[in-house]
């Protein structure tokens, strides 16, 4: 048997490596962000998700270690044993906040706060609605619900009405997308979604996971950011999920929404009630960078910079990048074998840039996902494009 088992993961490992998909761990010893270290050298690290660079700044991790000096390492237990603690309620407290709800509630990841959410709250009698580019947790997740799903193509909000005629027969409707597509960077029609779900007698979830603390006017997000120019309200969609591991520099999900639905997920949802608490020092964090992404904040008036000089500099070197109110750049290049040439090309001029390959996205898309982050300096912008600018003209030719 364990032979049979070796052969099989042994076939599927060399069908990966022929296909230039097989994934392998880098092992990053040191950061400063915005700089890695990486075998020996140091990188200017273009794919991280820390992208206000929280995750270093001295008051996060002041923060963190007094969490952790008063309370431990670890909260030793799920929420409903003994692993609450005013740490926890006071980060949802601020949470629901940020996001304009009345309550919310922590997870120990964004991908375990996908799950929860759609398995717990439709079921095998429901009809789930989900854009074709949404992330793999919510993909899972709709699976887990075994709700009936149909997946629309990605932004086509005429497949999605098309979709929502053709459904008949008891049950409820949920729409699930992103907010901002973490692969293509651009943002959901959001004031279009709500459109939809209020003609059509819908709830909506949105995955925030990459745009809070990057979009609106205090970090908020896609709804904020789409409520500050009066094309919608908090109070327009059911569930606001989301991630405390991007922006806010620390660790875990969450989900803003009504007191209710809080109090139904926490008596049941499995990946709440069965998982241990968040940590002290990631609450700790967490709540310190809630507290710097508060107008005005110099960290994200400098995102905000950097995310302008970069599709600036990417549009004037015509590499094909149309997008940029978001710090995820896409460079498209087609093929897995491009992708990774040209991803080691940067890292032999000291750039790491992640090449992105199927299944993360659809055959034949392969391409670097550059994310910039507040701690870029435009020097490190402008030497990036350039080279990347200078390696695709050598690939072409």
């Amino acid at each position: 048997m364990s032979q049979d088992w070796n052969q099989f993961v042994g076939g599927e490992l060399g069908r990966l490596k022929s296909l230039n998909r097989r994934r392998s761990l880098r092992r990053i010893l040191a950061r400063e962000s915005p700089l890695v270290e990486f075998q020996g050298r140091r990188l200017v690290n273009f794919s991280s998700n820390d992208y206000l660079g929280l995750s270093q700044h001295p008051a996060v991790k002041e923060r963190s270690a007094r969490a952790i000096a008063r309370a431990g390492a670890s909260a030793s237990s799920s929420r409903l044993i003994c692993g609450n603690s005013d740490l926890h309620e006071g980060l949802e407290a601020a949470l629901a906040r940020l996001k304009g709800k009345e309550a919310a509630l922590t997870f120990a990841s964004g991908f375990s706060a996908n799950l929860g959410l759609l398995s717990s709250l439709v079921g095998p009698a429901d009809h789930i609605f989900s854009d074709a580019l949404n992330h793999g947790s919510i993909v899972d997740g709709c699976r887990l619900s075994r709700a009936t799903a149909a997946v629309f193509r990605h932004s086509d909000l005429n497949h999605l009405e098309e979709l929502l005629k053709d459904c008949s027969g008891p049950g409820r409707r949920l729409v699930v997308s992103d907010s901002v597509f973490s692969m293509e960077g651009d943002l959901a029609d959001l004031p279009g979604l709500v459109s939809l779900c209020r003609r059509y007698e819908c709830r909506l979830m949105l995955d925030e996971a990459h745009a809070t603390g990057v979009l609106g006017s205090r970090g908020g997000g896609l709804v904020e950011y789409f409520q500050d120019r009066g094309a919608a309200r908090p109070d327009e969609i059911e569930l606001l999920m989301g991630t405390l591991s991007k922006a806010l520099g620390s660790f875990g999900g969450f989900v803003a929404c009504s007191g209710a639905v809080r109090d139904y997920l926490i008596n049941k949802c499995r990946p709440f009630i069965f998982a241990t608490a968040l940590p002290p020092a990631v609450a700790g964090a967490a709540l310190a960078s809630l507290e710097l992404i508060r107008p005005p904040s110099k960290v994200r008036e400098r995102l905000l910079s950097n995310m302008r000089l970069m599709r600036n500099r990417l549009a004037r070197n015509g590499l094909g990048c149309d997008q940029g109110r978001t710090s995820i750049f896409p460079v498209v290049l087609g093929s897995e074998d491009r992708a990774l040439q040209v991803s080691q090309q940067l890292l032999d001029r000291g750039f790491l840039v992640a090449a992105i390959r199927p299944p993360s996205v659809p055959p034949g898309t392969s391409r670097l996902r550059i994310t910039v982050t507040a701690s870029h300096s435009a020097a490190q912008i402008d030497e990036l494009v350039g080279c990347l600018t200078e390696i695709s003209q050598q690939t072409e030719s």
